[in-house]
């Protein structure tokens, strides 16, 4: 796949239905106000904090390896869910950013397939690192909440199709989408730096698949298409095809139609099926009047 793209060349906003990054943020926004709706109600339920955060937190976020053995779901959801809104809103700023350059890249479609693999593959790593090291203190009661591996995986995939892409704040003026993918790398390391060095190790995975996914779509394989297509089929077979429904109708109206009517001296079956199909086309009003009276003589009762 030859990426000749240097800069951002849309000047509209894709619809929703054609955006990847605005379902991305959309979703994600979803389960932030479920997530801290539902802590919200729990607590005028009169739950104690304590009581609140064991129920939410083991079953959300990710945590110790040997926790993973009986809540392995959490390697999926941790990245859907955000604790704080200044996190969820700084990730969401930089998922639309890069992803708006992904999807100029390569299409909306391999967006959504991305993060999610992004996410998994950075809670792996994450939990992996863990085998090697394991932070001073206890850490059981600290959960990892955010989007970090699946937004890097979409920087690093859009920098690894096309290194020199800019993106064009105003005119005249842009940056290089390198300078960008690497801020947020350096910010992410800067956080999680020294104590969180798991969490570092989350976001080079997430970084790891973002470069991974992009080299397969440069040898023109579309890694993401899949799940739309069996999407597509899933609906056609919940969605009956509105014109082989009509097809099916108007075949069934017809076999009626000749049920009522029999040749007869001086009509042919020809005749009375030509004038059937006319009416199952145009409708009994576009009939003459010799063709009604057509009709009306071939009629079983006549």
């Amino acid at each position: 796949m030859k990426t000749i793209y240097r800069k951002s060349t849309h000047p509209l906003i894709p619809g929703y239905h054609e955006n990847g990054a605005l379902q991305l943020v959309a979703a994600s926004g979803v389960t932030f106000i479920l997530f801290h709706f539902t802590r919200i109600m729990l607590l005028m339920m009169e739950h104690d904090k304590q009581e609140v955060f064991n129920l939410l937190f083991p079953n959300l976020g990710l945590n110790t390896l040997e926790m993973l053995k009986h809540k392995w779901w959490t390697v999926i959801t941790y990245g859907w869910v955000h604790h704080g809104f200044f996190d969820w809103f700084t990730n969401m700023i930089w998922l639309y950013c890069f992803g708006s350059v992904l999807q100029n890249l390569c299409g909306y479609r391999q967006l959504i397939p991305l993060f999610a693999i992004a996410i998994i593959a950075g809670g792996a790593f994450y939990e992996a690192s863990q085998l090697f090291y394991v932070p001073d203190g206890d850490h059981s009661a600290q959960y990892f909440f955010g989007a970090q591996a699946g937004v890097l995986a979409l920087g690093v995939a859009a920098l690894t199709l096309s290194p020199k892409y800019r993106l064009h704040i105003a005119p005249g003026f842009s940056i290089p989408l390198p300078l960008v993918v690497g801020i947020y790398l350096v910010l992410d390391i800067i956080v999680y730096l020294p104590d969180q060095l798991n969490s570092i190790v989350l976001c080079l995975g997430g970084a790891l698949t973002g470069f991974i996914y992009a080299q397969v779509i440069k040898q023109n394989y579309n890694p993401g298409e899949w799940i739309y297509d069996t999407l597509g089929k899933v609906q056609n077979i919940a969605t009956p095809n509105e014109e082989e429904f009509k097809e099916k109708k108007s075949t069934k109206r017809i076999e009626l139609l000749r049920q009522m009517y029999e040749p007869k001296k001086g009509i042919s079956q020809q005749r009375i099926d030509d004038i059937l199909d006319k009416i199952n086309e145009f409708g009994y009003h576009s009939l003459s009047r010799e063709e009604k009276d057509v009709l009306f003589r071939a009629g079983k009762d006549n």
